[in-house]
């Protein structure tokens, strides 16, 4: 059992579970437990570390997993019942045998700019209530002509 994190500037999602059922891909990969359900992009899975810190109640350990621009991805910590030996066999088999003490990062590639079509803001709107799958919103954007960010 570990707690999964992943945050950005408008959000944190915090889960504690276990990560089951892993389905890699070229493009995307998946895990699909009851408790952890996530969809991963491994391209933007570049640099990982493996993070022991002191702390009043004993070593805390973590994987962290971070992009290209060094801004964090991914973050597993572990619990009070992690199972410490199956951590350290993954950071054992995880580990590059060259460590670097720097990385460079590269610069953050600008966000698409909205592309919105108000025309179209009643369809848009009937079709999202119709959705019954987060997968379907990019096939309705790409169908109405707009992005993630304008619909």
């Amino acid at each position: 059992e570990v707690m999964a994190l992943t945050r950005n500037d408008s959000c944190v999602i915090e889960k504690v579970g276990t990560y089951r059922d892993y389905r890699g891909g070229p493009h995307a990969s998946m895990l699909l437990g009851e408790e952890i359900d996530m969809r991963l992009f491994p391209v933007h899975w570049v640099t990982a570390f493996a993070v022991v810190k002191d702390s009043d109640q004993g070593p805390r350990r973590s994987l962290q997993v971070f992009d290209a621009a060094g801004d964090a991805v991914h973050k597993i910590h572990l619990r009070d019942s992690s199972d410490l030996d199956a951590w350290a066999a993954l950071v054992s088999d995880l580990t590059l045998p060259e460590q670097e003490e720097t990385r460079t990062v590269e610069p953050r590639e600008p966000t698409e700019a909205a592309k919105s079509n108000p025309e179209k803001l009643d369809i848009l709107r009937q079709e999202w209530d119709a959705m019954t799958d987060t997968h379907q919103f990019l096939r309705l954007t790409s169908k109405l002509r707009m992005n993630r960010l304008g619909a």
